[in-house]
């Protein structure tokens, strides 16, 4: 299956410096004050790993998820392995382009990795259909992550004029 329409960027400029978005970014507790879906999580002991929560309405869910990149001021990213961390899913990365000392662009990256059919096709027949979570999925990262950026925007700026 092609997964080349299943990744999407979004950027917005925070006049905030990198080190201190990144810092909210990377406490992925807190990742429920600005995305719609992620209700927060908490790392394992090592910080390799950590267990993602999320809702859309009435149905909530927990995936294990592995940080691939962790380089503050310059980038955060991790992979979704779904709920059981078999199966690598989606990555989920944001990465931080300073404009200047005060101002950085964020850019915010999601993309469906080869792997999910084997993971969904691991739920089993009750999962529905493929192309149908893709779709969803999609209209989801549309919508959201614009939504991610501005919510992260207000909280980084605020913390900016507090520091």
């Amino acid at each position: 299956m092609d997964l080349t329409r299943y990744r999407r960027t979004e950027s917005l400029l925070v006049d905030a410096p990198a080190d201190a978005i990144y810092d909210l970014i990377a406490d992925v507790g807190r990742m429920g004050e600005w995305s719609p879906v992620c209700t927060g999580g908490e790392y394992d002991a090592d910080r390799s790993w950590f267990t993602g929560h999320n809702a859309i309405g009435e149905a909530t869910w927990s995936t294990r998820c592995r940080v691939v990149a962790a380089d503050r001021g310059r980038e955060f990213a991790f992979v979704n392995y779904g709920l059981d961390g078999r199966y690598e899913l989606v990555r989920w990365g944001f990465s931080l382009e300073p404009s200047s000392a005060t101002t950085t662009e964020v850019v915010q990256s999601w993309e469906v990795l080869p792997t999910y059919a084997d993971g969904f096709a691991a739920e089993g027949p009750d999962a529905g259909s493929l192309a149908d979570r893709l779709d969803f999925m999609q209209g989801m990262a549309e919508s959201g992550m614009p939504e991610t950026l501005e919510n992260l925007k207000r909280a980084a700026e605020r913390s900016a004029e507090v520091a």
